[in-house]
């Protein structure tokens, strides 16, 4: 995966970041710690110069499926 987005060059100027976060069970879990980890990974993969960038950030808490999943959705906001 992180060979195929190395094709790619860093997302530079200003981002809107969607993270859809579906999980794995009926746990109770809080949105609020799962960006951190994600942006910064993002940032180690060299998908974004850095998570400073992002101005829009929208986290949602999508129905429960099996083994958990997170789609993450990044769009340049037009100066």
């Amino acid at each position: 995966m992180l060979e195929q987005l190395r094709r790619y060059p860093r997302l530079a100027g200003r981002l809107a970041v969607r993270i859809e976060c579906s999980p794995p069970d009926r746990r109770r879990r809080d949105l609020d710690n799962v960006p951190k980890g994600l942006l910064d990974a993002l940032t180690h993969g060299q998908v974004i110069l850095d998570d400073s960038q992002i101005d829009d950030l929208h986290i949602v808490r999508r129905p429960q499926v099996k083994d958990g999943c997170v789609v993450v959705t990044i769009r340049p906001i037009a100066a």
